[in-house]
């Protein structure tokens, strides 16, 4: 059989699936500035069985309640989550605003509901393996010189609309060592997120909480605010790493949220 005949699940039978997300739960790290995420048992086996049980006799079930931002933990950001001046894209989002989400947004700004589901293309830049660590140092700030050797490195090309995945190692504190993870992480410098913008990716991906070091949110306006790209933060990507995967192919699937400017996410990688 030829590989025209083959279907999609044969071409990819032998191929590893890598999980991206990282899990959730309460006390996880989070941002300061946003609101805890909280998980609960709502209800219990031996509560609902007194009266599902009266329909089905044995029968109970459990249902749990979860309180967040959405922008717990792995998490996928786009455009309208932040804004330079209240501007966007060039566009005032006040008037879009409501209690209940954004409405009405004029092109090319949109909500969560609008994302379609993502297939890329993926290219990882791995910065510890181009340093020769398992993890960059506190508050490193990567440099275009990191990215274009990482490039040579790998062997790497990167075409519009791509994922762009940034490695910095920050990922193995995120369940271990929340004050590291949240404080002490390393990222890229306002040049190299330019670079990158430079590159027309559709999606940026990256192991930690804040994209950029030193600046805080220059990242954010650069690739949100002024290019509209896609964002996606608090990955794990260890193991794709690992296993020296530097071309991927990334799935990513956001809640159909209305009016919202983000969503978590659990993506994965196929290579």
């Amino acid at each position: 059989m030829s590989i025209a005949e083959k279907s999609l699940h044969e071409l990819i039978a032998d191929a590893q699936v890598y999980d991206l997300g990282q899990p959730y739960w309460p006390g996880m790290p989070v941002h300061p500035f946003d609101p805890p995420f909280q998980f609960y048992l709502y209800r219990y086996h031996e509560y609902t069985e007194k009266d599902l049980g009266k329909i089905e006799p044995g029968f109970g079930d459990a249902i749990s309640l979860m309180i967040t931002s959405m922008h717990a933990g792995t998490h996928f950001d786009i455009p309208i989550h932040m804004s330079k001046d209240y501007k966007v894209q060039g566009i005032d989002v006040r008037e879009y605003q409501r209690d209940t989400g954004f409405v009405d947004l004029p092109k090319p700004l949109h909500s969560m509901e609008s994302v379609p589901p993502l297939v890329l293309r993926a290219v990882l830049f791995d910065i510890p393996r181009l340093k020769g660590v398992d993890v960059l140092p506190e508050r490193y700030s990567i440099t275009v010189e990191d990215l274009e050797a990482a490039v040579e490195q790998q062997g790497l090309s990167v075409e519009d609309g791509n994922c762009l995945l940034v490695r910095t190692g920050f990922a193995q504190y995120f369940e271990t060592d929340a004050e590291t993870y949240l404080h002490k992480w390393a990222g890229l410098s306002p040049e190299a997120v330019r670079w990158i913008a430079d590159r027309k990716p559709g999606l940026v991906g990256t192991d930690n909480l804040s994209i950029g070091v030193p600046n805080l949110f220059d990242a954010h306006v650069v690739l949100l605010v002024e290019n509209g790209i896609y964002i996606m933060k608090s990955l794990t990507l260890e193991s794709l790493a690992q296993d020296q995967h530097s071309v991927s192919t990334v799935i990513v699937l956001p809640l159909k949220i209305k009016g919202g400017e983000a969503s978590l996410v659990r993506p994965i990688a196929i290579a």
